[in-house]
């Protein structure tokens, strides 16, 4: 169940060059979900503000929050001098004064940036494979092309609703669809939601690109024809 009347509070320093752009990214997903947005300045964090989002993190229930303590080449909201991690933005929602959960963090070993925070914060459910597909595109870009910077998350187009929006080094936007099963169907979805954004950002191209489970009918054909990339997701067997 999807829980409303949350709300959300953005710890960042106003010192960080991409300060400006998370907040208004922020706030507008909040606004989009309906929850009130908060935000502190973590340049001014006092000891004994510190250790109150410490304690609020360390409440959220463990099957929510999963790992929030950095490590292994993750940077994640706690460092490992048990201090807030200052250099990243951190998310926490709350259900009136009670800690819900927070962002970023890792579970069952798959990172949750803030990118998949407003989906269903608070929730164990297992996520549907395009969510589950979604999430782990949007923290690991480099599985599509090596150098992807995420610029946001179901975004909206004019024409709907893109699950993933990238730029590639050659400064391209590339937009992304992510589907259990892609077909025909699938193709003109995406081509209607590249003439809304180009429409949108005052784009003459951008990439399309379809990520899918697998694929049915002539999808293969359409996606040639039309231009677009088309990537599915398998297991490999190495031994």
């Amino acid at each position: 169940m999807i829980k409303t009347g949350l709300r959300v509070l953005l710890l960042y320093s106003s010192s960080e060059p991409n300060f400006q752009l998370v907040v208004e990214q922020t706030n507008r997903k909040a606004a989009e979900n309906n929850r009130t947005f908060e935000l502190y300045d973590t340049r001014g964090l006092t000891p004994f503000d510190e250790e109150r989002f410490l304690t609020d993190i360390r409440n959220i229930r463990p099957q929510v929050r999963g790992q929030v303590k950095s490590g292994g080449g993750s940077t994640l909201p706690i460092s490992n001098k048990v201090r807030l991690n200052l250099s990243i933005p951190i998310l926490i929602f709350y259900e009136g004064a009670k800690p819900l959960d927070v962002y970023p963090k890792a579970l069952k070993g798959i990172r949750y940036d803030l990118a998949s925070a407003f989906k269903n914060p608070g929730a164990t459910e297992a996520l549907s494979v395009e969510d589950c597909i979604t999430t782990i595109l949007s923290s690991r870009p480099q599985l599509l092309d090596s150098k992807l910077e995420l610029v946001d998350t179901e975004l909206g187009t004019g024409s709907g609703v893109a699950d993933l929006l990238f730029k590639d080094s050659n400064g391209r936007y590339m937009l992304v669809e992510v589907k259990g099963t892609a077909d025909q169907e699938t193709v003109g979805q995406v081509l209607k939601q590249s003439s809304g954004m180009k429409s949108k950002l005052g784009l003459s191209q951008i990439r399309n690109v379809i990520v899918a489970l697998g694929t049915s009918g002539n999808v293969l054909d359409a996606c040639k024809a039309a231009g677009v990339e088309l990537y599915t997701v398998e297991a490999r067997r190495h031994v």
